[in-house]
């Protein structure tokens, strides 16, 4: 694997704003930046070698690829710890946290 393409809601700006702040940490191997197809619900990593993660699993690639995360990527992949996280934050599945983030009120973006 010598790079990911993220492919994420270029419609909403928090998904946006987290775009331009993995684009400005330092990076582990290249990360490539698509909006998502209109099938696609959840954040979706690709990898150069045609394999696909989705929602939490796509979530630990981008900080797997991101030298100051990739630690935290190990951590939180833990079997015992993501559902934890995923408890603590009162989610039960992606969808949970695609409605959440959508309730946020966010200031729109010029930069589009």
């Amino acid at each position: 694997m010598t790079s990911l393409t993220l492919h994420y809601d270029a419609q909403c700006g928090l998904c946006s704003s987290m775009r331009n702040w993995i684009q400005s940490q330092r990076h582990a191997l290249p990360l490539h930046f698509l909006p998502k197809p209109p099938e696609e619900r959840n954040l979706t990593v690709i990898a150069d070698t045609g394999e696909v993660w989705q929602g939490d699993s796509a979530w630990l690639m981008v900080l797997w690829a991101l030298e100051d995360y990739r630690s935290w990527s190990y951590r939180l992949s833990s079997p015992a710890l993501l559902p934890q996280l995923c408890s603590w934050l009162g989610l039960k599945a992606d969808a949970d946290l695609v409605y959440k983030l959508q309730q946020v009120e966010l200031p729109s973006c010029d930069l589009r």
